[in-house]
């Protein structure tokens, strides 16, 4: 942020087969700097994320 690291992480992504589809779990561990950036925001920004993805995959699933 201007310059300033706020955080540095490392996101773990894992995905499994489920029945007709496939399982994603995603781990982040993170260190986080001067309070300037916390877990919960982190969750909250990749959250909807992999929840849109998700619906995105759910619509192409048909179209192949």
């Amino acid at each position: 942020m201007d310059g300033t690291r706020i955080s540095v992480s490392l996101a773990t992504v894992e995905l499994e087969a489920e029945g007709a589809g496939t399982r994603i779990s995603v781990t982040e561990q993170g260190a986080y700097l001067d309070g300037h950036d916390t877990p919960d925001q982190r969750q909250q920004g990749t959250g909807p994320l992999l929840d849109a993805l998700g619906e995105v995959l759910r619509s192409d699933s048909g179209a192949a």
